[in-house]
């Protein structure tokens, strides 16, 4: 079911658009999805989550939201903030943060900065950022700028059609062609000859850093909020080999794996709801 739209502004990244389902008086719910997706997302999830007031944002770059100004980049720590004036701006000083992917990454951090505000996470096939050795990060930065220096004057392609720019959204990876198509009608914008990306050409610049693993490990210790960690059978998460450590570290979550692929709360969302619903129930309990 299709959500309300709604949009803030906020100071570091300017106007963000979003999704909003459930009403007021429920859990204040704010779901930020996965890089290159948007806040259709949660479509499929948010119905089905009860006694909740949901909005879902577009992260900057992303969907309906303003790009970043010529000449800036995506830093993964950058997203932090606009997150955090989106809750501002709805006026929840109390919240639970959900998030997938790149989002779920993304509350984890928030949750170490503003544990005080943040009442419980939500993590869907997310948990914690990429990590490399400090040997690999000369190579990395090397690669990002020359990357970054090849996009000066490149022109966006353009789709004859959705379902053209629905088989390339697939081609990028983790997502079927249902969910695909989607997160497609929220990311299309229509141009003569057909159709181009609303998100940020930006976005699919490489990292120029990324943190090491001790460094994410400290991060994700420091996490005390309640956390439900959903790990798909047939995810990203499963197979990664940082998993069972970071897993660990963790101090006050609830592991659950449930059948799927990485967007299983696109496409599998009643068990996914089932457990969100029954971590909410506990939080609600638990004051």
């Amino acid at each position: 079911m299709a959500g309300r739209p709604f949009s803030v502004d906020t100071p570091s990244a300017g106007r963000l658009a979003g999704l909003r389902w459930g009403s007021t008086g429920g859990q204040r719910l704010l779901a930020v999805h996965g890089w290159l997706d948007n806040a259709a997302s949660f479509e499929p999830l948010a119905p089905l989550l009860t006694n909740a007031d949901i909005a879902a944002i577009d992260l900057p770059g992303h969907g309906h939201s303003d790009h970043r100004p010529g000449g800036a980049r995506y830093h993964l720590l950058d997203y932090l903030a606009p997150v955090l004036e989106a809750a501002d701006a709805l006026a929840w000083d109390e919240l639970v943060l959900v998030g997938h992917s790149l989002g779920a990454i993304t509350t984890a951090l928030l949750s170490v900065i503003a544990p005080g505000r943040v009442r419980g996470l939500v993590l869907i096939e997310g948990l914690g950022p990429p990590a490399e050795t400090p040997q690999q990060g000369p190579q990395r930065l090397r690669r990002a700028l020359e990357r970054y220096r090849g996009l000066h004057g490149r022109v966006p392609p353009v789709y004859p059609d959705l379902k053209v720019l629905t088989a390339a959204r697939v081609r990028v990876g983790d997502v079927g062609e249902a969910a695909a198509r989607r997160l497609v009608e929220r990311n299309a914008r229509e141009v003569e000859g057909g159709f181009t990306w609303r998100s940020d050409t930006r976005l699919r610049l490489p990292a120029l850093q990324y943190m090491s693993e001790p460094q994410v490990l400290a991060y994700l210790a420091a996490v005390t909020v309640p956390t439900l960690l959903l790990i798909a059978s047939d995810g990203i998460l499963v197979k990664h080999p940082a998993t069972p450590g970071r897993v660990e570290v963790l101090q006050n979550a609830a592991v659950k794996t449930l059948p799927g692929g990485h967007h299983l709360h696109m496409e599998n969302p009643v068990p996914v709801a089932e457990q969100v619903n029954l971590f909410l129930e506990h939080l609600a309990t638990t004051g």
